[in-house]
């Protein structure tokens, strides 16, 4: 029986996650760059020259993939969106909050990413990309914890029993209803930290973005986010449990802005379509019907203000458009 030859050339999930990646990179060298520029703490310095260090190796990794396969090297975000002599935006306690989240969206990324790749080097390289996401995400929230910035999850001290599920468990729109488990106060306080860190990015670019369009957007999706962490927050409050801190307080008074308003729009829209995802997977996990009715309203509304930021983004010519099938149906025209 003839052996079936694998091949070689990258295939199109594995060009979609590559592709991604680079554009992600280039995105988050700039970032770390302005953020390292003057942070002031000792050891949080050091976890962003850790990060910086990653992902300018992940850059030059997915420059030489793409290269490889003779395809063109995306434009994404380089020197030319940052503002070297721009003083700090954000305050160091802000910033490693910032590195914990993009830590932890970098490892849902990557074990996307290693699920769709058929080819055995690059399902290693990101195998080796979520292996250093691990180590920054442990090293950002070692970092965090020991100088009190951010807040564990809520403990439960009541005795757990264990027993079986009776009916009315699932209610919560009408009549008593149960307390939220562990499961949902879980996805409850991770939904609410990510939508802070949001909330802190679009107020401290509105404050510094030169387009009155993207300042509108930004505090536009600021409102929403503040709405959605305060539905969120409600369920926890109900139950006597804290939520997470806020850090509105740690945006600088600076006018001046560090990036681009292209980079500015292109990460706030990507972190607002990123909570599609985890707003989906929290309510699949979630079993209170009310709290999945809040999940799946909140995910319409964040997934029409995306969808916005992207328009915008197409009308200033700044959405680069992903690899693409070939349009027969225009070729054969032409």
């Amino acid at each position: 029986m003839e052996q079936i030859q694998h091949q070689t050339k990258m295939n199109a999930s594995e060009y979609a996650v590559i592709w991604s990646q680079y554009i992600n990179d280039s995105l988050s060298s700039c970032v770390l760059q302005h953020m390292l520029k003057d942070a002031e703490d000792k050891n949080i310095r050091e976890v962003f020259e850790f990060a910086l260090e990653l992902s300018e190796r992940h850059l030059e990794k997915t420059k030489k993939l793409l290269k490889s396969e003779n395809q063109p090297l995306p434009i994404g975000f380089s020197e030319e969106d940052i503002n070297a002599d721009a003083p700090g935006l954000f305050t160091d306690a802000f910033k490693i909050v910032y590195l914990h989240i993009m830590a932890l969206h970098g490892l849902t990324r990557y074990a996307g990413a290693t699920s769709v790749c058929s080819r055995k080097d690059i399902r290693q390289y990101f195998m080796q990309c979520t292996s250093e996401a691990l180590e920054l995400y442990d090293r950002t929230t070692e970092v965090a914890l020991q100088k009190g910035i951010i807040d564990k999850a809520p403990t439960l001290h009541n005795k757990q029993k264990v027993h079986f599920i009776k009916n009315g468990y699932m209610k919560g729109w009408l009549g008593k209803r149960r307390p939220i488990n562990a499961i949902e106060i879980s996805g409850v306080f991770l939904n609410m930290q990510k939508t802070m860190v949001k909330m802190v990015l679009e107020l401290g670019f509105s404050q510094v973005c030169k387009s009155n369009d993207v300042r509108a957007y930004m505090e536009r999706a600021r409102g929403l986010c503040v709405k959605h962490f305060e539905i969120l927050a409600s369920l926890l409050k109900e139950e006597n449990l804290h939520v997470p801190k806020v850090f509105e307080s740690e945006v600088t008074d600076s006018t001046v802005p560090p990036f681009s308003d292209k980079l500015m729009l292109f990460h706030i829209t990507g972190l607002l379509s990123a909570a599609i995802s985890y707003y989906g997977e929290a309510a699949a996990l979630s079993q209170r019907r009310d709290i999945v009715s809040a999940y799946t309203r909140m995910n319409v509304e964040i997934a029409l203000i995306a969808e916005d930021g992207m328009q915008l983004m197409i009308k200033n010519a700044w959405f680069e458009a992903p690899p693409a099938a070939a349009d027969h149906e225009a070729l054969a025209k032409e």
